[in-house]
């Protein structure tokens, strides 16, 4: 369950906007939300030319270190006040995917929640460096919070989620997590494959060309509407309502993409690595997702097989 909330915050409003989501969540799941906030020693921003720390610097750096410990202190009892729930402060020294990333570890954080833009601003349909860097190394759940979120002015309580899964193990890790914000939330899942079929004429094909259904369409979609409904009986049966959805794309990206208009999820749960081959599409187009669907994406880097 939900129970350990890990959210970086670097004194930027577009940070905190992750604060209530976790702060909401804990609530729910009468949980912890663990504050995390990097200081960057002067050792890794750089010396003088010379290649030496002046007094002045070093007294600076220590500074720093002060209102950082002073900030995130302060701002966890405001909000353990505010909201009722426990809320814990840290301060790591180190590059922030770094400190974020050892934190979640640290505290054994069963989702860590971070806008995709802090301090540094917003670039449009593309990850903050540091938000991409926690997605990539960890292997915690990441709720990214984009800041070309559709429904940015609204509270986050979703009602639909969507599961996109391609078969594989990897893919179906992020099942227990899209599971676990369902319940705390009384939320539906839609579980979606897509499914590309062969390309006409390729070396497959050919050989398969005297074949019942020479392509292995027919055979491909039967396969995987049987491992989706699989997965929807199982949610089912621990009380969440799912949908299986199966389609024939030969672009499953822009599939994906498409079903993300036509159905407005609220959040996108994904793994970040499945199959990793062109006819399936987790890994690449995870990253898709998670840049293009402007909204919310919890995303996993599943533990190798």
């Amino acid at each position: 369950m939900l129970r350990t909330i890990l959210v970086p915050v670097d004194g930027s409003p577009l940070a905190e906007r992750a604060l209530t989501v976790a702060l909401d969540i804990a609530r729910r799941s009468g949980g912890t939300v663990h504050l995390v906030r990097a200081h960057v020693p002067l050792a890794i921003v750089g010396a003088t030319a010379e290649g030496v720390f002046t007094q002045d610097m070093l007294l600076a750096d220590d500074s720093l270190r002060v209102r950082a410990t002073t900030y995130v202190t302060e701002l966890a009892k405001r909000l353990g006040a505010e909201w009722g729930v426990r809320v814990e402060p840290r301060v790591g020294d180190g590059s922030p995917a770094g400190v974020i990333t050892e934190a979640a570890e640290a505290v054994d954080a069963n989702l860590i929640i971070m806008t995709t833009h802090g301090a540094g601003g917003f670039a449009p349909d593309w990850l903050g460096s540091v938000c991409d860097a926690v997605i990539r190394h960890s292997h915690r759940p990441v709720l990214a919070l984009p800041s070309n979120d559709t429904h940015a002015m609204e509270a986050l309580a979703p009602q639909r989620l969507m599961l996109p899964l391609d078969g594989s193990l990897r893919a179906d890790a992020a099942i227990p997590i899209a599971r676990d914000l369902a319940l705390l939330y009384g939320a539906e899942i839609d579980v979606v494959r897509m499914v590309a079929p062969y390309v006409p004429n390729d070396v497959i094909t050919i050989l398969a060309a005297d074949r019942p259904d020479p392509y292995g369409i027919d055979a491909e979609a039967a396969a995987a509407k049987v491992s989706i409904d699989q997965v929807v009986t199982g949610l089912e049966e621990q009380g969440i309502k799912a949908h299986a959805v199966v389609r024939m794309e030969l672009n499953p990206v822009r599939a994906l993409m498409e079903y993300i208009k036509e159905t407005d999820p609220d959040v996108v749960v994904v793994a970040t690595q499945g199959r990793g081959i062109s006819r399936l599409f987790m890994g690449s187009v995870a990253d898709k997702l998670i840049r293009g669907a402007k909204r919310p994406v919890l995303a996993l880097r599943p533990m190798k097989d």
